[in-house]
């Protein structure tokens, strides 16, 4: 039987409600279907296939319990606690860079204007112990000028040692302050390396593997106890940065 061809193709309005639902449909599982594999959205920025999140927070299980670990501050933390967080450690060999600093011309020149205060003065005493000698040229014992040469060198002597105990404490008075100058200028270089290179924590240390510096046992021992990391990686080490921050030469 042939179909009439005048016979009108147009759709019921029931019809037409079944094709636009069987497009939605269509359209819905074809989104579906490139979200489930793709795991992100036509519309999302891309993602490596290794990447994980982004998330608040990641709950880790365990048989003690679950520990949920967030960003706080940029470092991995887990709890409100500040002190659980993970935070980045290096180190800083400091012997030689307290050297260095103290060895510049600022410190030395320093060092030395004291140095020549101090010469002057132990000039003076050799010149009164020079003009007693002369005072009493081959004096001996039994002499009449015996007693009063003897009180004379007696008495200079007690000012001297006088003088070289105040010399002493100044000096070491002095040392002291141009050592902790130097530890602050280590410190602020410290400061800016460990700012730069995103660092929280920067111990001083004694590279293990290097040879003791002592004959006696109490130093030997001294410098075990100052060997702060029995092993540590090499790049934590970040003593050539702060070397370089503070413009000093390379460490042999």
């Amino acid at each position: 039987m042939i179909p009439n061809m005048n016979q009108s193709t147009k759709p019921s309005s029931g019809q037409g409600l079944l094709i636009v639902f069987g497009s939605l449909l269509a359209g819905m599982l074809g989104a579906f279907l490139a979200l489930s594999v793709s795991g992100t959205p036509a519309v999302a920025t891309r993602m490596l296939p290794t990447d994980l999140g982004p998330a608040d927070a990641l709950i880790l299980s365990g048989k003690d319990g679950n520990v949920t670990v967030t960003n706080q501050e940029g470092r991995l933390a887990w709890s409100d606690s500040p002190s659980s967080r993970a935070y980045s450690i290096a180190c800083v060999y400091i012997d030689p860079i307290l050297k260095g600093i103290l060895s510049g011309d600022r410190f030395s020149n320093d060092r030395s204007k004291f140095d020549e205060e101090a010469k002057i003065q132990g000039q003076e005493f050799e010149r009164k112990s020079k003009a007693l000698q002369e005072k009493y040229p081959d004096l001996k014992q039994g002499d009449a000028a015996y007693e009063s040469a003897r009180g004379e060198y007696k008495a200079l002597q007690v000012e001297y040692e006088k003088w070289m105990t105040a010399l002493q404490k100044v000096q070491s008075k002095h040392m002291a302050e141009q050592v902790e100058k130097a530890y602050g200028e280590l410190i602020a270089a410290v400061d800016i390396v460990a700012e730069r290179k995103k660092i929280d924590f920067v111990y001083r240390f004694i590279p293990a593997a290097r040879a003791f510096e002592s004959s006696e046992l109490a130093s030997a021992m001294m410098q075990v106890q100052a060997r702060t990391f029995l092993r540590s990686p090499s790049g934590t080490d970040i003593s050539e940065d702060v070397i370089k921050e503070l413009g000093l030469p390379a460490a042999p």
